[in-house]
């Protein structure tokens, strides 16, 4: 029977069981997300929203992993299960091979709503030439600053600017041919224009959906990337943006089980200054390949923005 001088010593072994079993629980949230009946409804909405943060869930494992292992050893023997987040994200584009030109290299900027100054954005497009550039809470004279920053490297644009979060547009060193803006039901704004590159026409589309603060929220998300996926197969497509979303999101996944994937990476872009979560990202239809992918840096946004080079296979058109 334990004396009193045992049952600290217990308490204290017993402890981390309840931290282990929330990073585990975690760490099984993508797979719960995705096998979520639909309509998704309160509990399922909630299980998504749980299942963006696999880095906390990866700092915190690794954090309570080293600390027990100062008592006991084995617990090093956990470590390997933080490898689980990456393996558990919807699936990426398959890489191009080495000897490939990219046939179109996007990059993708939230440049936040209130944001005065154009001008780290435009010295990394500078320094890190794309051939179109998605923006996101694009403010009027944000967008009037970018344009004269990069008019001599980026001529083209097609802007749809708000005083608002919901500004969006396109700024392109090609010309832009094509281009629409789609409101949603909600009236949140798209932006779909034509590309020619060195293999033909190419559909870029920007987007920035409302982010998932309620269920009705995350249905539209969902059902608007569920709809682009539909239409990449259709044309060479390429969706950029704020998705709102991440890889181990019901939304990636059911995209990607359509074909959409991801060339971007898992690396946090949201919020800038913490450990984040990706919700930036560039998506890709089927025949694309992915090569190189790169977080861009602090352009006075809370997001950083991302550059990806995309090569489309000859046999896709």
């Amino acid at each position: 029977m334990p004396t009193p001088r045992d049952r600290p010593a217990r308490w204290r072994r017993y402890l981390p069981l309840p931290f282990a079993g929330f990073c585990l629980a975690g760490f099984a949230l993508p797979w719960l997300s995705a096998a979520w009946p639909a309509p998704v409804g309160i509990v399922g909405w909630a299980v998504d929203l749980a299942a963006h943060w696999q880095w906390a869930y990866i700092a915190a494992w690794i954090g309570l992993c080293l600390l027990c292992a100062r008592r006991r050893r084995r617990w090093l023997m956990a470590l390997p299960l933080a490898l689980l987040p990456p393996c558990t994200a919807s699936p990426a584009l398959p890489s191009a091979r080495d000897d490939a030109l990219p046939t179109l290299v996007i990059a993708s900027a939230n440049v936040q709503a209130g944001n005065p100054d154009p001008a780290p954005l435009a010295k990394w497009l500078r320094a890190q030439p794309v051939d179109v550039v998605v923006l996101v809470e694009l403010a009027p004279g944000y967008a009037d600053g970018l344009e004269r920053a990069l008019a001599d490297r980026y001529p083209h644009h097609a802007f749809f600017a708000q005083d608002s979060p919901f500004g969006i547009g396109l700024l392109s060193r090609l010309p832009l041919c094509d281009v629409r803006r789609i409101d949603s039901a909600d009236g949140i704004p798209s932006v779909s224009a034509t590309i020619d590159t060195a293999q033909g026409p190419v559909r870029v589309v920007a987007v920035h959906p409302m982010p998932p603060l309620a269920p009705h929220w995350q249905q539209a998300r969902d059902d608007l990337l569920r709809t682009l996926a539909r239409e990449a197969r259709l044309r060479p497509t390429v969706i950029a943006g704020d998705l709102n979303a991440t890889p181990w999101s019901r939304a990636l996944a059911d995209a990607a089980g359509l074909g959409l994937r991801r060339a971007t990476g898992l690396a946090p872009t949201w919020p800038s200054a913490h450990v984040g979560i990706p919700i930036d990202h560039v998506l890709a239809g089927p025949g694309w390949r992915r090569g190189d992918t790169a977080r861009g840096p602090d352009i006075g946004s809370d997001h950083r923005p991302i550059r990806a080079a995309l090569f489309l296979d000859a046999s896709a058109r």
